[in-house]
């Protein structure tokens, strides 16, 4: 399995992050903080999908039962989520598109507790791989635990709390404003309540997210590459002069040694997704170009011929089976 090339991975999240934030300051439809608390103008016509009955206008009602939902995710925490909690948190049909379609996330940069990662896509995505970024919210106690940095990053992978983001469209819709009211959300905050996309506010991870958190609660290799930063960091702690913290940047191949072994990723070039197979060619269409080889003496022609011979006995073949 080939892995997606990690070494422009910063500069792509970058100019991502810049079109989703150019696109939120020209939104005009976001249900803000102060109209979920029921300031919400007749003039504005929002609407909503609460209730499974279609788009239809926000009512008092709903804007009662959007500040209850979100009062609710405030409870379930402010520090952030551990990677079992995420995926306790989040909906099966992620979970199990996680299994079935994303098949690897591997690091791309490390620094000061803050992890980049990228995964493949799904094989209906337009794009070839996502950007996830992920936070150990204590990540100073793993630095100051008693241990090697082999332990704490153990303790910072399976029991630590996390905040994260996806730069894909799911996460963006769906679950950021989720994440920002539940508080495990990194990178930009969204106040904008999901009242068409997700107005019950259900789940925690996308399926590339659900994947991280998988791997990173599993994968020895993105433990190593945690306790190296640690390592680094706690002796950044003993030299003060150098107050910066290191920056990781996972090499390609390193990265490509953390494939899963048996794992195989089925790629469909863009220009081909969402295209449907040619129709087989029929038995007559067959004989027609085998006519038309017929007669030919040079190697070419009898090796197409020959083919083309087979091609129709084995459909005849399957026909009579």
């Amino acid at each position: 399995m080939k892995a997606p090339r990690i070494g422009n991975a910063q500069s792509a999240l970058n100019r991502i992050r810049q079109v989703e934030l150019d696109s939120r300051r020209q939104a005009s439809t976001i249900l803000q903080p102060g109209e979920v608390a029921g300031g919400l103008s007749p003039a504005r016509m929002l609407t909503t999908t609460l209730g499974g009955a279609g788009v239809r206008a926000i009512t008092p009602a709903d804007l009662a039962q959007f500040k209850k939902a979100v009062a609710a995710l405030g409870d379930k925490a402010q520090q952030g989520l551990t990677a079992k909690e995420a995926l306790g948190l989040s909906r099966t049909i992620d979970i199990e598109r996680a299994k079935t379609e994303i098949r690897y996330s591997m690091p791309a940069r490390l620094q000061a507790g803050k992890v980049h990662l990228v995964t493949d896509s799904g094989p209906r995505s337009k794009v070839t791989r996502h950007h996830v970024n992920i936070e150990f919210s204590a990540y100073s106690a793993a630095l100051a635990r008693p241990g090697t940095p082999a332990d704490s990053a153990k303790w910072l992978c399976k029991e630590s709390t996390l905040r994260f983001e996806c730069d894909c469209q799911h996460f963006r819709y769906f679950l950021r404003f989720v994440a920002t009211a539940g508080g495990w959300v990194t990178g930009r905050s969204e106040h904008g309540m999901p009242k068409l996309t997700n107005p019950t506010l259900d789940g925690a991870c996308c399926k590339h997210l659900a994947r991280v958190m998988t791997d990173v609660q599993s994968s020895v290799g993105f433990r190593q590459h945690v306790a190296k930063m640690i390592e680094a960091d706690r002796a950044r702690i003993d030299r003060p002069g150098r107050a910066k913290p290191r920056a990781f940047i996972v090499r390609q191949s390193d990265a490509e040694a953390m494939l899963p072994k048996n794992a195989r990723r089925i790629v469909v070039p863009a220009t081909a997704r969402g295209a449907s197979l040619p129709k087989p060619a029929s038995a007559s269409d067959i004989r027609r170009a085998v006519a038309a080889y017929a007669g030919r003496s040079d190697p070419n022609s009898v090796a197409i011929a020959r083919a083309l011979q087979a091609l129709l006995a084995a459909q005849q073949g399957g026909a009579r089976a």
